[in-house]
């Protein structure tokens, strides 16, 4: 008896492996409802097709989670259960109400809730029976097997022979731990090679199954698939393919390769795009998988009105990389429509236009890694007029890196050609070519002096072939003031220079020491030393013939030396009090800062500390400028007050009062606005004694409730120089966010009228499943840039942007539309005229969970106001 009850040891094994091959059969119908091959496997170093995905605007994020994987541990098996799974490779364990051998038949069978332990799969059933003499095992009556993945087979009927080469089992039904569910009438094995699944259906929709009289978002039906292990491949007759029980697609007979195939050959999804300049295209790509580790793309184009373009890109990875190369040309038949309104030609008016874009990266080690991003274009405007270019892509940079990272450290060492590629790119001269930038930081890993010790470098060498320059008063005549073409016009009084012609490089270096101390009371002392230095050079094109007027800045072809001692200290005393109502913790802080004057303003050219923007997120900074071309200089005193107070049931509160004095020494920010090239200080509120002040106050009332306001005033009128409101909002199925921005007059910067504007972006949820958004931009007052007048310097009510949309939304499937317009988003150039449209775009997004995703994005403006031939 005991001899024989072991006998189904390797039987019982048998039925397992047959349920894991019966699943990942029907795994396969995800990737066929793709079409004829299945969407090009992607990972970190494998980079998606990006001309078909674009970002969602909506941004909904209640996907469900995946369930974590189902083990035989965690599964109720019933009652009469008095043990776990086994591991791998344990004994058999065998749990039931009755074992009976028969010794005339031959058979060994158990009986009574019967569970079965083995290899960390769990086998339950009423009756498992095994015959020894045909060597088949049977198991019966409510089925049930779970795999060590957590995919759990459930079948009314299940038999095989003992060398699994034949097999037959009646309802199997399959759920995996990322909720796919599939189910078959029947399923039949033969010759250890082939299995058959007859009537199957596959679908993602897990809450389908509690309302069974309702029919899946979308489900995959098949009369019958075959699955044929020696090829790898899974052959389906009679699909379809259903969405809300209704049939979309019919598929007769079609094929795609089982899941241990990453990727196939194949078509992909045709798609079609157009102008009224280039005809309608229609684009049908084909996918050659030469080896798994390299592919080739294949996307001929054929458009209506200029011909034939064909668009291949190959794809290689290796263990320690890849690399990428796309290509993409056409001969155009009809160049001349690309030629504005007074005959002068546009870029596109060549007979020949293309790009080659090559990307990569190669690991050097685990720490460093070169790599590269490359563009050839024939001219500027091909990505935009062909379609080519990703949404909300404006510019087309090539570049080189080499980088390295350490656990306390950062280098980063890269050329790059700035070129833009938007409708506003006509004069890509003033963009610069950076021959090296290198960015280095480390930190030390022991502490000295019982402080931190870190070093930072800076190496910039750059090339610019035109002068960048802006008007102050946009009222000046753009032909005789500012005007780079014009000897004598760039003149400092009238104009601000964004960078400069010719060559400019810089080297820079800086230790720095910090410390906290916290005393006795609680005090809290940050003391902290650092020195800077840099070297510059820079040369003035063609011996300073446009920017002369500057006389600083033509003090050129000459070195620069600035060096720069800081040391200072910073005092927190944090005063903790409970009281009824919650906690609250009032902070004051202030900081001392010395260091001598800043020298050579004006002498060395500011490239990258144009942007400052003076509020509560720099007030304790030692440095308040954003780059390293300029450093700030003289004595300063920065203090405020920091009060938080928690409520009781969650909720918080906290705000921040401060200003910053300066003692001491030559002000940066006012002689900045003096000669700096770019006026970077004037009319930020640090450009006289006492800046202006600063304020936030941020209120959390829960998770789904946050507001928060910060704002700059003027010191002795206390007049709203900057402002900024934000609030997100959600009241059961409605959803809001929404921001107010106010900038005050900025006339040193070329902003004569103060601007305000809002924006809101609301959704609302009609059911579970479906979501209206709506989206929308709008200017109180902002400056007109091509105003020729006073009266029309400032436009009031302007829509600037606004999109509105239908979301569908469930645990197996979104299907998403929107509609989006950017008023006077794009300039358009006619000869000498400059005008402004709107640019209108569709979008659809339509995802499959376990299959795909598709989403498209196109440009309609034409549709809406076709430009002039």
């Amino acid at each position: 008896m005991l001899r024989s009850a072991s006998r189904p040891k390797a039987s019982t094994t048998r039925i397992a492996r047959s349920a894991l091959t019966a699943t990942a059969s029907l795994m396969v119908l995800a990737a066929a409802a793709g079409g004829l091959a299945p969407a090009r496997a992607q990972n970190a170093a494998d980079p998606t097709e990006r001309r078909l995905f674009i970002l969602d605007p909506t941004q909904i994020q209640n996907q469900p989670q995946v369930r974590t994987p189902v083990t035989p541990a965690a599964v109720a098996p019933g009652a009469g259960l008095g043990f776990t799974r086994t591991e791998r490779g344990a004994p058999m364990q065998v749990n039931a109400g009755q074992m009976v051998y028969e010794e005339q038949s031959g058979r060994v069978s158990a009986r009574g809730s019967v569970q079965i332990y083995y290899d960390g799969r769990t086998i339950e059933a009423d009756v498992v029976t095994y015959d020894q003499r045909s060597g088949r095992v049977r198991a019966t009556g409510n089925v049930r097997i779970t795999e060590p993945s957590g995919i759990i087979a459930h079948a009314q009927d299940m038999e095989f022979d003992q060398q699994f080469t034949q097999g037959f089992v009646r309802s199997l039904n399959i759920e995996t731990p990322d909720r796919r569910f599939i189910g078959a009438a029947e399923v039949t094995r033969e010759n250890g090679d082939t299995t058959i699944f007859e009537r199957a259906t596959y679908t993602a929709c897990d809450s389908c199954r509690a309302d069974q009289s309702k029919p899946p978002t979308w489900t995959i039906k098949a009369k019958r698939i075959i699955h044929r292990e020696s090829e790898r491949t899974i052959y389906f007759e009679d699909g379809r393919f259903e969405m809300f029980g209704v049939p979309i697609a019919y598929m007769p007979r079609f094929w795609a390769p089982d899941p241990t195939v990453r990727k196939a050959s194949g078509f992909l999804m045709p798609g079609i795009s157009g102008s009224n300049r280039t005809g309608v295209g229609v684009e049908v790509p084909y996918f050659w998988n030469v080896q798994p580790n390299y592919d080739l793309l294949i996307a001929p184009r054929y458009y209506a009105r200029q011909g034939f373009m064909p668009i291949v890109e190959w794809r290689h990875g290796f263990e320690s990389g890849y690399y990428t190369i796309r290509a993409a040309g056409i001969r155009q038949n009809d160049p001349g429509v690309f030629t504005y309104s007074n005959g002068t030609n546009e870029v596109g008016n060549r007979e020949f236009r293309g790009i080659i874009h090559t990307t990569g990266i190669y690991r050097l080690t685990e720490r460093w890694s070169v790599g590269w991003d490359l563009n050839l274009m024939s001219d500027t405007a091909f990505l935009r007029d062909y379609s080519l270019m990703l949404p909300g892509q404006t510019e087309a940079n090539s570049r080189l890196f080499l980088r390295g990272q350490g656990p306390r450290s950062w280098f980063d060492l890269s050329a790059t050609r700035y070129v833009g590629i938007t409708a506003t790119d006509t004069d890509n001269k003033i963009l610069p070519t950076t021959h090296p930038v290198l960015d280095y930081f480390k930190v030390m890993d022991q502490s000295v002096v019982g402080g931190e010790l870190s070093w930072r470098t800076s190496v910039v060498s750059l090339t610019r072939e035109a002068a960048d320059v802006s008007r102050r008063n946009p009222l000046l005549d753009p032909g005789l003031f500012c005007n780079r073409n014009v000897p004598g016009s760039v003149t400092p009084a009238n104009c601000l220079v964004n960078g400069i012609d010719g060559l400019y490089s810089r080297a820079s270096a800086e230790v720095a020491w910090r410390r906290r101390i916290i005393d006795g009371m609680g005090q809290v002392w940050e003391p902290f030393v650092s020195a800077r230095g840099d070297v510059t050079y820079h040369q003035l094109k063609d011996n300073s013939a446009v920017l002369g007027s500057f006389s600083r800045l033509a003090q050129d072809d000459r070195v620069y030396t600035r060096f720069m001692p800081t040391v200072g200290i910073t005092y927190r005393y944090p005063w903790i009090a409970a009281n009824p109502y919650g906690t609250t913790t009032i902070e004051p802080v202030v900081q001392f800062i010395a260091r001598p004057n800043e020298t050579n303003i004006g002498n060395i050219p500011n490239e990258d500390a144009q942007s400052l923007v003076f509020d509560d997120t720099n007030l304790f900074q030692v440095n308040k400028f954003s780059g390293w071309d300029r450093v700030e200089g003289g004595g300063r005193m920065n203090y405020g007050l920091n009060l938080t107070h928690r409520f009781t049931n969650g909720s918080s509160v906290n705000v921040l009062f401060g200003q910053s004095l300066h003692l001491f020494g030559i002000n940066s920010f006012s002689s900045g606005a003096i000669n700096d090239m770019a006026s970077t200080g004037a009319n930020s509120g640090l450009d006289k004694p006492r800046s202006d002040y600063v304020a936030r106050i941020q209120y959390q009332i829960d998770r789904n409730f946050r507001l928060s306001a910060r704002g700059r005033f003027d010191e002795r009128t206390f007049a709203m120089q900057r402002g900024e409101f934000d609030a997100t909002g959600r009241f059961g199925d409605f959803a809001l966010t929404g921001t107010f921005g106010y900038l005050a007059p900025q006339p040193l910067l070329g902003y004569q009228v103060a601007r305000s504007s809002v924006g809101a972006a609301m959704s609302y949820s009609l059911t579970q499943t479906l979501t209206v958004y709506g989206a929308a931009r709008f200017a109180f007052q902002r400056q007109n840039l091509a105003a020729t007048g006073v009266a029309d310097l400032a436009e009031k009510n302007k829509v600037e942007g606004l999109t509105v949309g239908l979301n569908y939304l469930d645990d197996a499937m979104q299907l998403g539309f929107y509609y989006s317009r950017d008023f006077a988003a794009e300039v358009v150039t006619q000869g000498a005229v400059t005008s402004t449209r709107d640019v209108h775009r569709f979008m659809f997004r339509f995802n499959l969970r376990t299959i795909g995703e598709l989403t498209l994005s196109q440009n309609v403006s034409n549709w809406f106001n076709p430009p002039s031939q």
